[in-house]
């Protein structure tokens, strides 16, 4: 038997085994409490609500079609409802200069041509309420190759034509977008006399005049103007890119017939038009709303769905995240000081 001092020794052993090992269950049970807590999802100020994409184009036209495209996939991926709401004049300024005094709460945004808002902007035209770099951009969708057009009849087939017209080239336009810029900027560096006539409703309303012969050519996007190109109501003359396109090989670019100044010109607006189609929202966006529509806007448009979609409709994605595209438009802006005195000159033009 054992002696009194043994068995309160024996019992002091057993009371500190109890402790220690009550000590690690509960540790680990603390543990394992902890590890099947998982952190609270952060609150989405996106989901639920109703945005409003602002599109400053006609309705079924080439941005608005992008834009109508793209919102179910937006939706999907935001939690959000989204209307689209085409807000025309000026080329694309009223609209713009909506979203611009808009509250930068994230429930509204817009989808246009951040060339025609730098150009709008540079040359100081008239209504102009918005600075471009100060935008919150959220992602390129899509750029393409610009396209000087005649029509299928017209006796022009190159810039020298254009240049030994021995008059102004007629160039029908709907505003002081990108196109009316472009183009003026193209017959400057390129020494042709061009006579600008405005108050036509959109790219079909302008298209129509160059097939009927109203116009001399027009500018615009490739895949408004392939059609009419390979069913003979169009020739192409130059394009607005940064090498000659393989379908289309013997159609020079304009940066191949330019040189010196002028050449500095056209490499402007090459660049400019790479930021073509664009989401963007009012400048100071709440952080918190830009990075979700950044992301929602992300994945919609590298949805394999909504690409394979876009491919068969002739209405190429090209994605560029929103962060990007940010300090895209700043350098472009900076770098465009140079054709400023042009801008101005095709404004002062048409008043």
């Amino acid at each position: 038997m054992l002696g009194k001092k043994a068995l309160v020794a024996v019992v002091m052993v057993l009371a500190l085994v109890m402790t220690v090992l009550a000590g690690c269950g509960g540790k680990q049970s603390a543990q394992q409490s902890g590890g099947d807590q998982k952190p609270a999802a952060e609150e989405s100020v996106l989901k639920g609500k109703t945005l409003t994409l602002i599109v400053p184009h006609s309705p079924g036209k080439g941005f608005d079609t992008y834009a109508r495209m793209a919102a179910p996939f937006i939706e999907k991926y935001s939690g959000a409802t989204v209307v689209v709401k085409n807000v025309t004049g000026a080329g694309g300024v009223v609209g713009t200069n909506e979203l611009w005094n808009s509250k930068p709460d994230g429930l509204t945004f817009g989808f246009s041509s951040i060339p025609s808002l730098l150009l709008a902007q540079l040359s100081g035209a008239e209504g102009v309420q918005f600075d471009a770099t100060k935008f919150t951009y959220l992602a390129r969708m899509a750029t393409e190759p610009r396209v000087f057009a005649v029509g299928g009849k017209s006796k022009f087939n190159s810039v020298e034509d254009l240049k030994n017209a021995g008059r102004p080239i007629k160039f029908p336009s709907q505003g002081l977008d990108d196109d009316f810029f472009i183009v003026s900027v193209m017959a400057k560096a390129m020494g042709f006399e061009l006579q600008q006539i405005t108050g036509y409703e959109g790219n079909a309303d302008t298209s129509l005049a160059v097939v009927k012969g109203d116009g001399d050519g027009h500018m615009t996007a490739l895949s408004d103007a392939e059609p009419m190109i390979k069913a003979g109501d169009k020739k192409p003359i130059v394009f607005i890119a940064k090498e000659r396109l393989k379908d289309y090989p013997n159609v020079p670019t304009a940066l191949e017939l330019t040189t010196g100044e002028a050449n500095e010109f056209m490499k402007v607006v090459t660049t400019m038009v790479e930021m073509h189609r664009s989401f963007f929202g009012p400048p100071g966006m709440d952080p918190k709303a830009a990075k979700e529509l950044r992301t929602a806007i992300e994945k919609a448009l590298t949805d394999p769905e909504l690409v394979k979609k876009a491919a068969e409709g002739n209405k190429p994605i090209n994605f560029m995240p929103g962060e990007q595209a940010q300090w895209e438009v700043e350098a472009i802006a900076a770098s465009a000081q140079k054709i400023v005195p042009v801008l101005k000159e095709a404004v002062a033009a048409v008043k």
